[in-house]
């Protein structure tokens, strides 16, 4: 079962989400104080995170800078009555999954919630496959020409640089 954690200062909203999720099969639990919410997510995984973003005491973007501080890496549904193109890129930049605004429509609530675990889900199953095969992404050979190339790269990748690379047909 998937589970989904509320934060919003505003009870009867966290009560009638955490009704839809719950309804949905989903096991929810919501916090009306920041703090609290922050101390669940530092000791417990949430598969996804519902956070509004005005709150007294932290805003939602705070707590966004928080979890990046933290390594907290799961999906955030930013829900917010103060929804602004603004607050949304904000959001968006500061690593949100996903931005709703109030009043939550159930639907659009419900394929975001899918949308967000489903995506956490599919980097999780990555990340595992890439250890258990022990891929290494690193280009092979050891001749003049490659370690020029691979000197190239490592400088050219510091750069917000584009780059342009040609070479005949089937060499990689």
């Amino acid at each position: 079962m998937k589970s989904i954690l509320i934060i919003d200062d505003e009870k009867q909203i966290c009560e009638s989400v955490k009704m839809i999720l719950d309804y949905e099969d989903y096991h929810s639990e919501y916090s009306t104080d920041v703090e609290e919410g922050l101390e669940k997510l530092k000791y417990n995984y949430f598969d996804a995170l519902l956070l509004d973003i005005q709150m007294p005491g932290m805003t939602g973007f705070e707590v966004l800078k928080w979890m990046e501080e933290q390594d907290i890496k799961i999906p955030v549904i930013v829900i917010s009555a103060h929804s602004t193109l603004e607050n949304a890129v904000k959001a968006t930049k500061l690593g949100a999954f996903d931005f709703l605004e109030k009043p939550i429509d159930r639907d659009k609530l419900l394929i975001s919630i899918r949308n967000a675990v489903g995506h956490s889900k599919l980097k999780k199953e990555n990340e595992t496959l890439k250890e258990n095969l022990g891929i290494e992404q690193e280009i092979i050979g050891e001749s003049k020409k490659i370690r020029q190339i691979i000197e190239t790269v490592d400088r050219i990748a510091q750069t917000d640089a584009r780059v342009l690379i040609t070479g005949e047909n089937g060499t990689g």
